[in-house]
């Protein structure tokens, strides 16, 4: 089966300290050398990243840098698709690695599947500081407990057609049809476009045979400002699109919040709020420890028992305040 012309698309900034190997695991593909191109879109970054790429441009002109001042992500995603020559548009994260049959498997997926306009995989979260707080919080984006029914996270048992998926291979047509990524959203732009393909009647199809390494943020005010940003944009773009574009999964930890908040309130006046606000945190607790056993023994790691509750609290606590702070903000 001859493969399609593909273009490869990276938005990228400041990120000297992963490019390198990110490039060597994109230029160790099975896809074949003159079938593709990979567009690096660099938001002008200071930290050595463009010599970086310069360099590896150099040694291989399939790779090909292209210039997005003011680094804005979807931008980046849009100046890409814009010069993309391909039939097919795949988006790459400079934080993850990529095995050599990625991109082929990418493409075959959408070729297989005539009927899908997206194809995506599983990510596996790795730390990217190798210490117990860092694979506490990779893992915690892995598990249900705290990633909700995200396939592309938590893994699935066969092909599934899904909300949306990291990354993603798209069919260069899908942006001729409903257009490029939403430039008013710094964040939520690839949840935006997805909600926006499958309106329009657009499929998003899951194999998880396709699967990368993501690098999670392993400092816990990294990731706790990552986290509450999460939250709050699929609200905030909702507002600015003018349409609900989340999924059950980011209501739940404001629930969550709301929950406690009330009961925290409540409490010096009623007993039954005591009782009941106490039953929430016990059952919450008890869940946590459950996941974080399960987890510590899969991977053989006792300490995450005591590492993961916590992180799992956090996650909850500060995703729910992001989302409060995205439904109650007026702008």
């Amino acid at each position: 089966m001859s493969l399609p012309f593909l273009s490869v698309v990276i938005p990228c900034w400041n990120e000297s300290r992963f490019v390198a190997a990110f490039l060597d695991s994109v230029f160790a593909t099975t896809y074949p050398a003159d079938r593709m191109e990979v567009l690096l879109v660099d938001g002008m970054s200071e930290d050595g990243t463009r010599e970086i790429v310069r360099q590896y441009a150099l040694r291989d002109p399939r790779l090909i840098l292209v210039d997005n001042p003011g680094h804005s992500k979807p931008a980046a995603l849009n100046r890409g698709i814009r010069r993309a020559k391909g039939d097919v548009v795949v988006r790459l994260d400079v934080h993850a690695e990529y095995p050599p049959d990625y991109l082929e498997r990418c493409v075959r997926g959408l070729v297989e599947h005539p009927q899908a306009d997206n194809v995506g995989g599983v990510r596996i979260s790795r730390a990217r500081d190798d210490t117990l707080l860092g694979r506490a919080i990779a893992l915690s984006t892995t598990s249900v407990f705290g990633a909700g029914n995200s396939k592309y996270r938590v893994g699935a048992s066969g092909p599934q057609w899904v909300d949306t998926v990291f990354g993603g291979c798209y069919r260069k047509t899908v942006f001729d049809r409903i257009g490029l990524f939403d430039e008013q959203l710094t964040r939520a732009q690839d949840r935006e476009f997805n909600h926006r393909l499958r309106a329009s009647g657009g499929s998003i199809l899951l194999l998880p045979e396709i699967t990368c390494t993501y690098y999670a943020r392993s400092d816990f005010r990294e990731f706790c400002s990552w986290t509450f940003e999460a939250g709050y944009w699929p609200f905030r773009a909702s507002r600015t699109v003018g349409h609900w574009i989340g999924s059950w999964r980011n209501v739940v930890p404001m629930g969550f919040v709301l929950a406690l908040a009330a009961g925290a309130a409540a409490a010096p006046r009623s007993r039954t709020a005591r009782r009941a606000t106490g039953a929430v945190l016990a059952t919450y607790g008890l869940t946590a420890l459950t996941f974080a056993a399960r987890l510590a023994r899969q991977h053989r790691d006792p300490g995450l028992i005591v590492a993961l509750p916590p992180v799992f609290l956090a996650t909850h606590v500060i995703y729910g305040a992001g989302s409060l702070k995205g439904v109650l903000e007026r702008t």
